[in-house]
């Protein structure tokens, strides 16, 4: 498959300490040079204890994995290995069926675990994107009003010719429309070309921010909107809103990523049966090479036979985070979506929650 090349080129980046090759427009796109191995005691452990559990790795998928006709539950026939992961993914929120690639949220609709993030791509870039996250078989789409793109995503859909009720689509209401949610809403909807979304979160907390989480309630039950939730909102927050919310929260869609693990905001959402969704779950265009380059996961992904972002995007799923990894880049995107014929063993997802060092590599 086409981003086999990339694998071969990082995996010699993790051996002989090469410059790791640049992600793209909404990805890494300043090279680096990356460590040259893991240390003795972490890798040699990691690599030693894997080698049982590695698999084939992505480049075993089926190319049927791409077609668009597809549905989210079809898509789990070549995901042999899931069985064992069906249970619950984590002790902190809604488990996760990663045989069927959802997760039952807390309104009792199914929502795709992993997708595709838009921020800071154009209405010309979401579309491209967004049409070639849906031919590879991701269904869950992720914009922002703030993005000013959801014209563009709205025509990746479209274009793409997957069924509706088979794509899975978020949008944000930014902090200014709070004060007049209702017409942001109906914005967006007209914006998308969508006669409702699946689900609406309310992009920062802010003044209003209950005052327009009521709108988004009020837009449930006129049928445009499905399920309704927050981001960036942290646990003083989260316990607010809760509070306040006729509907609690489905969804908390936080920057998450090994080295920001939002264990906490993560526990006080999962009282209310709220799932943690990562934004930036990479590191963001400016520093996933730093989190490609971290000698624990170079080994874990050396382990599969995959590259440091599909170690990373299968790292999310099984802790029972929602992961949106954002690109431009066509092959980026495909292998992004295939991290389905492989499972990290214990002491591989043990040795990355070990990373933890609450960094936050964005700042807003």
């Amino acid at each position: 498959m086409k981003y086999l090349s990339r694998r071969s080129f990082l995996a010699g980046a993790f051996t002989a300490g090469v410059a790791l090759a640049g992600w793209g427009l909404a990805g890494c796109s300043a090279a680096q040079t990356g460590s040259a191995s893991a240390s003795a005691s972490a890798s040699g452990a990691l690599a030693a204890s894997s080698g049982s559990a590695a698999t084939s790795g992505a480049s075993s998928e089926p190319a049927a994995a791409s077609s668009a006709a597809s549905s989210m539950n079809a898509a789990s026939a070549g995901a042999s290995s899931e069985a064992s992961v069906a249970a619950e993914a984590t002790s902190a929120g809604p488990a996760f069926n990663l045989a069927k690639r959802t997760v039952l949220l807390n309104n009792g609709i199914e929502m795709p675990v992993l997708g595709l993030g838009t921020f800071i791509l154009s209405n010309a870039q979401a579309e491209e994107s967004v049409y070639a996250a849906l031919m590879a078989g991701t269904r869950l789409i992720d914009t922002a009003r703030i993005y000013g793109n959801e014209s563009g995503v709205g025509r990746g859909i479209a274009r793409a010719g997957v069924p509706r009720d088979e794509v899975f689509l978020t949008t944000k209401l930014w902090t200014d429309d709070f004060s007049n949610a209702a017409a942001a809403i109906d914005a967006s909807l007209q914006n998308l070309g969508q006669d409702y979304v699946d689900l609406m979160l309310l992009h920062h907390e802010h003044a209003h921010d209950e005052e327009a989480y009521h709108a988004m309630e009020d837009a449930v039950a006129a049928g445009k909107i499905r399920a309704i939730g927050i981001s960036n909102f942290y646990e003083d927050g989260i316990a607010r809103m809760a509070q306040a919310a006729n509907i609690a929260p489905a969804v908390l869609q936080n920057e998450t990523h090994p080295y920001y693990q939002e264990r906490g905001p993560k526990a006080a959402a999962a009282e209310s049966g709220t799932v943690l969704e990562s934004w930036f779950p990479l590191g963001g265009k400016q520093d996933c090479h730093t989190l490609f380059a971290d000698p624990t996961i170079a080994q874990v992904a050396a382990n599969h036979g995959i590259t440091p972002a599909q170690a990373i995007i299968r790292w999310h799923l099984q802790s029972g985070n929602i992961c949106i990894p954002g690109s431009s880049n066509p092959d980026h995107i495909q292998e992004d979506a295939h991290v389905w014929s492989f499972e990290l063993a214990d002491d591989e997802m043990a040795a990355i929650n070990a990373l933890e060092q609450g960094k936050r590599l964005a700042w807003y």
